[in-house]
């Protein structure tokens, strides 16, 4: 039975939940249960009409909550995992009138209110959950009563567990309460996936499994059990919330938004456990990324459900979990709203966007795991993840170029880019692509362990160059995010470093120009000079100077953050012992 529950222990809420946005026709499903080899095998007897597509349904149900019953001729590579069964859900939701009473009865098991008349239950200390338990037969949990409270410690544990989410996730945070009334239900099964929510009447509840035994391993301190029970908690609890939120609809009740989603929760509630490693790296100890993650595979476009979890924590940590709390109220008046644009909407408030933001994601999933993470820049657990996958072109001298490449929509390519020996002047890239709305995003590494990042999108030119104000004798490597922001055209594009050596003084407009709260200023000096760099009003008077130093020849960049400025319109002047620049810029809040 354990070898079975490996294969199948990955099986996950979406089992229900994501089949919603099937039913209503508004989601857009990856069907990524036909990649398992056994669905496959079931699959292909159908084709070929050994069998019917009713036994060939059934098959698949028994193989995840009833191996023993699945037909053995189908059971192969049983170390692999059924990630997600929103597909066969949503196949038998398609085919239910067709089938024979008999394969709907036992169907419709799979997913029923537990009966609570043989079982003991246990009242949560918030007085928020009741837990139903048994202490005998297959849903039994373990009998293990330390501090003799009557009540097992798994359960326990997992009172504790909903309580902390409960308190995190709405109390806190201030999502949506789920909780129709007092006491909301948990139950304990013995099946073989790690938890599920399921809905009844206007409300939902939850089954979690019974003791986790044989799962993936976590990195809680109290061991794999406590970290599994824990992190599926917290998991289930945010599907409740996405469930009152706006019942499932739309692109937000989607497999792949809502598994992100509530995956994402496990690590903010229970940052200790780490069960998501196990989704973005091929194990909990290893540096290689699993190929279905944003660091495995740039190229595959977001939202990756469990695999690209870490794209949704990008936000909580830049930004804070008031974000996601900002993104998921939008979706109470507007159950169908587009995903993206709820998301757009909660950046517009904070003078931000999100192909810039997307391509700022990239950046920080690059700059990750043992070979490429830096002191001071990415992830907060950046050293624990994978090493990111790379193109095979790279750009080994100067002037150099890699073409050709295509990338679809919310996909990246991940370029390095070598700091050749002896080389004057400053990088420079030029991007040129088929149709607007690609970026690039660097990050220098440089001798002394630090790094610097520069960003350029122009969403309304195919032709971009991006020039750096870094030195070559400084930089140890280049790292080169190239992302398509373009939500629907594949674009191909052509990636040229260079070496440039300004020939004039020259003062660029600053980049973003309006601007909130922060912008940047660049300019080019040809010798060695004292520079000053002061930023007015637009009546006249100095508010601050940002430089007053001597600088080398090269390219600078200045950054100004007008953070606790009014709005208006403001000038920076740049002087020399030789000239007085000034430009105009604006700020808008």
């Amino acid at each position: 039975m354990r070898a079975l529950l490996r294969l199948l222990l990955l099986i996950h809420v979406g089992l229900f939940v994501g089949v919603f946005s099937n039913i209503n026709g508004q989601g857009h499903q990856q069907l990524r249960t036909s990649e398992h080899p056994v669905f496959q095998q079931i699959d292909a007897a159908a084709e070929r009409g050994q069998i019917d597509r009713e036994t060939a349904l059934l098959q698949k149900f028994r193989f995840a909550f009833n191996p023993e019953a699945t037909d053995s001729q189908y059971l192969v590579d049983e170390s692999a995992p059924v990630k997600c069964m929103v597909p066969v859900k949503s196949e038998y939701l398609k085919l239910k009138d067709q089938l024979s009473m008999s394969a709907v009865m036992e169907i419709e098991r799979y997913s029923e209110r537990l009966n609570t008349s043989q079982t003991q239950s246990h009242l949560s200390d918030s007085g928020n959950f009741i837990l139903y338990f048994e202490t005998e037969g297959p849903d039994a949990v373990s009998l293990q009563d330390s501090n003799n409270s009557g009540v097992p410690d798994y359960v326990e544990l997992a009172a504790f567990a909903a309580d902390s989410s409960y308190r995190y996730q709405v109390e806190q945070a201030g999502f949506v309460d789920f909780r129709k009334s007092d006491p909301y239900e948990i139950f304990f099964q013995n099946f073989n996936f790690y938890g599920t929510t399921n809905t009844s009447g206007s409300t939902t509840f939850i089954r979690i499994h019974n003791n986790f035994e044989g799962f993936p391993p976590n990195t809680h301190p109290e061991g794999d059990v406590v970290g599994a029970l824990y992190a599926t908690i917290a998991h289930e609890v945010k599907h409740a919330i996405q469930y009152e939120t706006n019942r499932w609809q739309g692109e937000a009740g989607s497999f792949d938004w809502i598994e992100m989603d509530a995956t994402m929760m496990e690590e903010v509630v229970f940052p200790d456990v780490n069960d998501y490693y196990n989704y973005i790296k091929t194990g909990l100890e290893s540096d290689s990324p699993d190929m279905r993650s944003i660091f495995g595979s740039p190229a595959n476009a977001t939202p990756g459900a469990y695999w690209h979890i870490t794209w949704m924590l990008y936000f909580y940590e830049e930004y804070g979990i008031e974000f996601w709390v900002d993104v998921w109220e939008q979706f109470i008046e507007e159950r169908t709203k587009p995903f993206f644009d709820a998301m757009e909407t909660s950046l517009s408030k904070r003078g931000l966007n999100l192909t810039r933001e997307h391509i700022k994601n990239h950046k920080w999933h690059m700059a990750s795991g043992p070979d490429n993470s830096s002191i001071d820049f990415g992830f907060s657990e950046r050293e624990n993840y994978p090493n990111a996958t790379f193109s095979n072109d790279e750009l080994s001298f100067v002037p150099d170029a890699v073409e050709a490449l295509t990338l679809r929509p919310y996909s990246a390519h991940y370029i390095r880019a070598a700091a050749p020996a002896f080389t004057e002047g400053q990088p420079r890239f030029t991007l040129e692509t088929s149709a607007p709305g690609t970026g690039i995003g660097l990050v220098g590494y440089f001798h002394d362990g630090s790094t610097r990042q520069e960003l350029i999108l122009n969403p309304n030119s195919s032709t971009q160059s991006l020039q750096t104000t870094w030195n070559w004798d400084e930089l140890d490597r280049i790292s080169v995010a190239v992302v398509n922001v373009n939500p629907s055209e594949t674009v191909s594009y052509r990636l040229e470093m260079t070496s440039t050596t300004p020939d004039v003084d020259f003062v660029t407009q600053n980049y973003p120009n309006p601007f909130n709260p922060a912008t940047r200023i660049t300019f080019s000096i040809t010798e060695n000079k004292h520079i000053r760099l002061e930023i007015y009003d637009s009546i006249g008077r100095k508010v601050t100077t940002l430089l007053d130093q001597q600088l080398e020849s090269g390219y600078h960049t200045v950054n100004f953050d007008a953070t606790g400025l009014a709005s208006g319109i403001y000038f920076y002047r740049i002087t020399t012992d030789q000239l007085s620049t000034s430009k105009k810029m604006m700020l808008i809040k």
